[in-house]
């Protein structure tokens, strides 16, 4: 069985978006698919352009129905605004997720927030980094130097393009673009430790290429060997000092090295830097915050564990 209609303009929706990194359009898209299914089969929906919110009302107590988590509903609600701004023209606004609570009587419930500090001690970072070096792994040693001192993600780590080191190494500035999580740009200032391999990549990468992926792979491929690297050789560089810090007190338990765990340790170390200039921590806060590509200082509590 073919297709039906709508689910073919989703699929056209997202071949041609740009926003974003891979994973985040490929895990929106499949929300929008399991939505727009739904749709088709309570409201015979068969046009994309009439998403109206008695849609997402209705999905979201058939969610709830399921005893789905609430942050996967969110997240749902997410994928559905993403696409909502891709549609050429449509025919209704859609509500926030307070509106739709308040319109129509639902409750998603609470998010939990991650609690406890995920940052590396600086022995693990360092260790992690001989290790990749020692491997021949340049690529893994590069992208953690930019998680750890400019806050990226790994994947707009991995995702660096010529001319986005270009502009930084002219300006000062990096410009994370459509690899940025919901497709949120920002800029950073570059760090002298990403200048310096900005400096040393350039030469050996053509221009349109990627400083990282190579023509032929897939930004998601490249990332999902650099997260695999971490976890294959974490236990080796565990120190007394970072399992004490990532413990979580309530439960006992430690979190475990990652990628991620690299934008605590350049939170924390820029609240500090902006502290010691004399800022109070909100707005301390609020200047972090938009550096990781949040803008909300409230967010900045959970990186600073």
């Amino acid at each position: 069985m073919g297709k039906s209609t709508i689910e073919v303009q989703v699929e056209k929706i997202f071949k041609h978006t740009r926003q974003g990194s891979y994973a985040t359009r490929d895990r929106y898209k499949d929300s929008c698919l399991m939505f727009v299914r739904f749709c088709m089969k309570n409201f015979k929906m068969q046009n994309i352009r009439n998403l109206h919110d008695k849609h997402l009302a209705a999905f979201i107590e058939y969610r709830l129905r399921e005893s789905t988590n609430p942050k996967t509903i969110k997240g749902d609600l997410a994928a559905l605004r993403y696409m909502h701004d891709q549609i050429q023209k449509p025919r209704y606004e859609l509500s926030d997720n307070k509106q739709l609570q308040e319109k129509y009587r639902i409750s998603i419930g609470q998010t939990s927030q991650v609690n406890g500090d995920r940052s590396w001690a600086k022995a693990e970072y360092e260790g992690m980094l001989q290790i990749a070096k020692k491997l021949g792994n340049s690529k893994v040693a590069d992208c953690l130097v930019l998680a750890r001192t400019m806050g990226l993600r790994v994947t707009e780590a991995a995702a660096v393009s010529r001319a986005q080191a270009e502009y930084a190494l002219r300006t000062g500035v990096y410009q994370v673009k459509g690899e940025a999580k919901n497709g949120k740009h920002r800029e950073v200032l570059l760090s002298p430790e990403g200048r310096r391999i900005f400096e040393r990549r350039l030469p050996l990468t053509d221009r349109g290429a990627r400083l990282f992926i190579q023509p032929g792979e897939k930004t998601h491929q490249v990332v999902n060997r650099m997260e695999k690297f971490v976890q294959h050789h974490r236990e080796k560089v565990l120190t007394v000092e970072g399992i004490t810090q990532r413990t979580d007190r309530r439960y006992g338990s430690d979190r475990t090295l990652t990628f991620h765990g690299l934008r605590y340790n350049y939170v924390q170390e820029r609240m500090r830097q902006e502290i010691d200039k004399g800022y109070s921590r909100d707005a301390a806060a609020s200047i972090v915050s938009q550096e990781v590509g949040h803008n909300r200082i409230d967010v900045i509590k959970i990186y600073e564990g």
